[in-house]
């Protein structure tokens, strides 16, 4: 029985200090089962030895071949020639390194960024003294493993990374992956410093803009958003939380109050309890000189409660 073969075009956006950002194109005949890594080893052996990417593993694990495929973060051991073919309907497909990462060479890009914000949420286990002497043992029970074991499967392939908006504007924000690898740790029951842990990751934490993006590129399907929100959950513990962190936990108190109480998001109302009256009042004349009050203050007129908010209450109690 023949196995189906395509003709393809792949363009290739190629990069190189000399000659800058150009498009070049290569045709190949592969397979059903032939994978982009496979599809880039043959053009590089076969027709263009000058072609850089990474790969290792072949097989999602190592995470080292992360790239854009007609525009979507991909890995591209995981990702069938044939599949993009079919969910696009054309053999023509693009391949470019990913975004915000700074380009080294054609699809090999600088991790130094990426790295340095892993590190500092410690990726690592810091057991009590008696365990590293040899004195003693960690268990981890079955429903603490179940817990963590998701953002425990992070791979550092960078791809929720390059697709998130915030992390390209916040410095201080640690992006998605550090935040997964981070919560992977702060959820251990064996680890020692979760004090400090706290402290780097809480602030970062309301820095998200919730867009989903992550969730949706994520090639382990670990859900980074979910630990920030878990995060999130967590930093009322906060000894001293910045004022990003405070105002973060009392916006979020006060959405769930307005719900509560009105059976909607009240912006007026969230705002007020967010950043105080002293705050509201400043940004609004703000507002108004921009000349924009007008219709701002006509819209909070407006806002009014839903009917039968009892019935939302009911939510809240049961």
């Amino acid at each position: 029985m023949s196995v189906q073969t395509y003709e393809v075009i792949f363009r290739i956006r190629r990069y190189s200090p000399e000659k800058g950002s150009y498009w070049q194109e290569y045709k190949l005949t592969v397979d059903r089962f032939t994978q982009f890594t496979e599809a880039l080893r043959r053009i590089k052996t076969e027709q263009d030895p000058s072609l850089a990417y990474r790969a290792s593993c072949h097989m999602a694990v190592c995470g080292s071949c992360g790239m854009k495929i007609n525009g979507e973060p991909r890995l591209a051991c995981k990702t069938l020639v044939s599949g993009i073919i079919n969910k696009y309907g054309s053999n023509v497909i693009t391949i470019e390194p990913m975004d915000y990462f700074p380009v080294i060479k054609d699809l090999i890009v600088d991790w130094e960024d990426f790295y340095t914000r892993m590190f500092k949420v410690k990726p690592r286990l810091y057991p009590a003294k008696e365990v590293l002497e040899g004195k003693g043992e960690h268990r981890l029970k079955p429903e603490d493993q179940r817990r963590l074991w998701k953002f425990a499967q992070c791979i550092w392939c960078g791809l929720c990374v390059s697709v998130c908006p915030v992390i390209r504007e916040d410095p201080e924000f640690l992006g998605p992956a550090a935040h997964a690898k981070g919560y992977r740790f702060l959820t251990d029951p064996r680890d020692t410093i979760t004090d400090e842990r706290f402290k780097i990751l809480s602030d970062s934490a309301w820095r998200c803009t919730y867009c989903y993006h992550c969730f949706s590129v994520c090639p382990r399907d670990i859900e980074p958003v979910t630990a920030i929100k878990k995060t999130r959950a967590l930093t009322k513990y906060v000894k001293e939380p910045t004022n990003v962190t405070f105002n973060g936990v009392k916006h979020s108190e006060a959405i769930a109050g307005s719900i509560k109480t009105t059976g909607k998001i009240m912006e007026s109302l969230v705002y007020l309890q967010t950043y105080g009256l002293s705050r509201s009042l400043k940004d609004l004349i703000f507002i108004a000189k921009a000349g924009r009050g007008g219709s701002l203050i006509s819209s909070i007129l407006e806002e009014k409660p839903v009917k039968n908010v009892s019935e939302i209450k009911k939510l809240f109690e049961g």
